[in-house]
């Protein structure tokens, strides 16, 4: 057993996977589970692990998008990594069979867009926004070109050879930025993505625009928006 310094959740006893969490004397203890060990079946330790792992699965998604990984790296506090950063800042808005629409895919909050039109189908994603405009504090000088990063959040699957929850990530490719007209964004899915998509009943995308100077580097990033 070995004390846990730094925590991404708070108190935390349980067990998630073989790893064992356990409360003594005010400290968090972290070691590895007997085999004899029964996970809790009360209500509130079933919640915990199911908030836990979805927390962990977006988080898993997120952390896969370079681009996103990168947004996070440079808002990380000291002691965190940026996937741990993930599932500190999203676990409040984990329900235990859901994830809430106020979950999201960047650290704070960044310029606003209006979306006019968003369809998710199991051939892929678009996005269409309005214009995004001068008041957002980009510079078109140095913000040269412009991508959508979205997660897609599925559930309610049509049969028990899937797990309960699953995810899809769509990143388009960048493409000119103009702050003057409507921008529009496409991702097709691959044989195996749509497969899994088919898998599912119910689907809630995540999505964020984000800018890149000519090294493809994010410069801003729009806040989370869902459809």
């Amino acid at each position: 057993m070995a004390e846990l310094k730094k925590t991404i959740l708070g108190k935390v006893s349980g067990a998630v996977g073989d790893v064992l969490f356990r409360q003594r004397n005010g400290k968090n203890i972290v070691g590895t589970k007997p085999s004899s060990f029964i996970p809790g079946n009360d209500p509130a330790s079933v919640s915990r692990r199911a908030k836990f792992a979805l927390s962990i699965g977006l988080a898993k998604s997120m952390n896969s998008i370079p681009e996103l990984k990168s947004v996070w790296k440079s808002k990380t506090p000291s002691g965190l990594t940026p996937y741990n950063y993930m599932i500190k800042t999203n676990y409040v808005n984990i329900e235990q069979d859901n994830i809430s629409d106020y979950a999201v895919l960047v650290p704070d909050i960044g310029f606003g867009v209006t979306v006019t039109a968003v369809s998710i189908d199991s051939s892929g994603v678009q996005v269409d926004v309005d214009a995004i405009g001068n008041s957002a504090g980009i510079d078109a000088a140095v913000e040269q070109s412009i991508l959508l990063a979205s997660v897609i959040y599925m559930n309610n699957p049509v049969d028990n050879t899937v797990k309960q929850n699953g995810f899809l990530t769509a990143v388009s490719t960048a493409q000119s930025l103009s702050l003057t007209n409507p921008l529009s964004f496409q991702v097709s899915f691959n044989n195996q993505e749509t497969q899994l998509f088919d898998k599912y009943q119910a689907h809630k995308g995540f999505f964020t625009l984000l800018t890149l100077d000519a090294n493809s580097n994010v410069v801003h990033y729009s806040s989370t928006f869902i459809g």
